[in-house]
């Protein structure tokens, strides 16, 4: 997994790509954390997301969480069908604002 994180105009944008399983949602946690990921909205941008697992579903609910209990929001972009169909099976689809 490799991701891309820019903050720009109180927005936090994520552009994630490969696997977002137990290893790399670690990963990424630790590089949201470094950025600062508290009171900005976030926007996903999951074009080159080829898998997502368990662990990764959890980061993006906590991440979720938090922007609702500051206020903010959180947007997913451009995901492709598989991770769409992994969304809607867990019942992720309606709780995330995916575009």
């Amino acid at each position: 997994m490799q991701s891309q994180l820019k903050k720009e105009n109180g927005t936090l944008f994520i552009a994630v790509s490969g696997r977002l399983d137990t290893v790399t949602s670690m990963e990424l946690k630790k590089d949201l954390e470094a950025e600062g990921y508290e009171n900005v909205d976030i926007d996903f941008d999951f074009t080159n997301v080829e898998y997502i697992s368990s662990a990764g579903l959890r980061l993006v609910l906590a991440l979720q969480k938090q922007a609702m209990e500051t206020g903010n929001q959180l947007v997913i972009r451009n995901i492709n069908k598989v991770v769409k169909e992994v969304f809607s099976v867990a019942g992720f689809s309606k709780m995330l604002n995916i575009v």
